[in-house]
């Protein structure tokens, strides 16, 4: 698998992550624990954006 790939699956379980934290579907005794989940959602997002770009540079100075 390459390092783009892998990016692309971290963006996806954190965008899967946040849809569950905004339609409740994740159980949460407060809505505190929902902001929560949120949060993790985006830092995955943000890191498998990183992720992507570095793969990205690699590839390009590879070729």
């Amino acid at each position: 698998m390459s390092i783009v790939t892998a990016g692309l699956l971290i963006s996806f379980s954190g965008i899967i992550v946040v849809c569950l934290g905004l339609f409740d579907v994740i159980p949460n005794s407060t809505q505190t624990l929902n902001y929560v989940f949120i949060g993790i959602g985006w830092v995955f997002i943000l890191l498998g954006i990183v992720v992507r770009i570095v793969g990205m540079k690699l590839e390009k100075k590879i070729k």
